[in-house]
């Protein structure tokens, strides 16, 4: 009796531990997601770009929606974006979508955003800090773009 218990508790307790460890792309999608995040660091072969933005990520169903997101440069200038976490958590994609800009900030905020749009390897993703990196950022294509956030109380 006691060994049936014991049988049924380990099976139970690997079944918990592969299905809470199988949706990594929803977990981290709920970490970004209705979060502001201050960017601690956008560089480009280890040069820090001189703005730092802010980003925020809309909250979003991951998996029935297009994910928006909005680029803030400076105090006031913005551009939106679309995200989206896939392979299991694994990667972060970030694409402009700015239509138009009003103000000179605007168009920095939009040109930042094209910049360094692109698909990202997450390194990390905690409740309060975030790190990516990349080859394949749309303006610097083949140099190491890494991007490290903090999320904004």
């Amino acid at each position: 009796m006691k060994r049936k218990v014991v049988c049924c508790l380990l099976a139970f307790t690997l079944w918990l531990w592969i299905f809470c460890s199988c949706n990594k792309t929803k977990r981290n999608a709920n970490r970004l997601d209705g979060q502001r995040w201050l960017v601690k660091e956008l560089s480009v072969d280890g040069v820090n770009v001189a703005v730092l933005p802010e980003l925020k990520f809309s909250e979003c169903e991951i998996y029935k929606e297009d994910c928006k997101g909005t680029w803030y440069y400076g105090n006031t200038g913005h551009a939106k974006f679309f995200w989206q976490i896939r392979n299991n958590g694994k990667t972060l994609i970030i694409s402009n979508q700015a239509g138009h800009a009003h103000t000179m900030e605007d168009i920095m905020a939009a040109q930042q955003c094209i910049d360094f749009g692109g698909e990202y390897e997450v390194l990390e993703c905690k409740r309060n800090s975030f790190s990516a990196r990349t080859q394949s950022a749309h303006a610097y294509p083949g140099k190491k773009v890494v991007l490290k956030m903090e999320r904004k109380n």
